[in-house]
């Protein structure tokens, strides 16, 4: 698990090391997700209640459609609880290689 950032690239299918937002008491829970490159390829966003034990989609919206990207994207995300981790999931890379970042 890391915090302050995660940075790699994708150049098979699998997950990325964990992310952590800072968690101290009033701080901001603001952060960046980047993906970019030339891929043919799904990522989607998880997040873990239980310190990575298990790990579940995230959504896009409040009607449950998933957080999964086929084309480069750069977003800020806010999580309003505590020791929540974040990690992104290669779920197909068909060709290319999906560069990332998770940072606050």
């Amino acid at each position: 698990m890391a915090t302050g950032k995660v940075t790699g690239a994708f150049s098979q299918t699998g997950p990325s090391e964990s992310f952590a937002p800072d968690s101290r008491p009033g701080a901001p829970r603001r952060f960046n997700l980047s993906l970019w490159g030339s891929f043919t390829g799904v990522v989607g966003v998880e997040r873990s209640f239980d310190r990575g034990a298990s790990w579940i989609g995230c959504s896009r919206d409040g009607a449950g459609t998933p957080a999964v990207y086929s084309t480069p994207v750069s977003l800020v995300l806010e999580e309003p609880e505590a020791g929540v981790l974040y990690r992104l999931n290669c779920s197909t890379l068909s060709s290319g290689a999906v560069s990332y970042r998770l940072s606050q």
